[in-house]
C-alpha cells in the first residue's frame, strides 16, 4: 500500500534533500516529503530512469610527465 504523503504523490517532486516542490497549484510550494495536505494523488508511474546515449570513448595518448627536455644548439 502506498503511503498517502507528498513523497507518493504525483505532484511532489523529490529535490533529494530534506524538502521537496509541490506543484499541485500554480504557485509552489515547498514542502516535506513527510507531509500530508490531503490533494493526495498516487504516482501513476515510477520513478523516471535516466536514459544515457552511448558515446564512443575516445582515449587519448597518456600525457608525459616531467618538464619537457632541454633543446640544445650547436653552433
Amino acid at each position: 500500500m502506498v503511503e498517502r504523503n507528498c513523497r507518493g504523490c504525483d505532484h511532489f517532486v523529490d529535490s533529494g534533500h530534506s524538502v521537496g516542490t509541490c506543484r499541485r497549484y500554480p504557485q509552489y510550494q515547498n514542502r516535506s516529503p513527510n507531509d500530508r495536505c490531503g490533494e493526495f494523488s498516487a504516482l501513476e508511474y515510477g520513478p523516471p530512469e535516466i536514459d544515457m546515449l552511448a558515446l564512443p570513448v575516445v582515449s587519448e595518448p597518456p600525457k608525459r610527465k616531467g618538464r619537457p627536455p632541454k633543446v640544445s644548439y650547436d653552433h
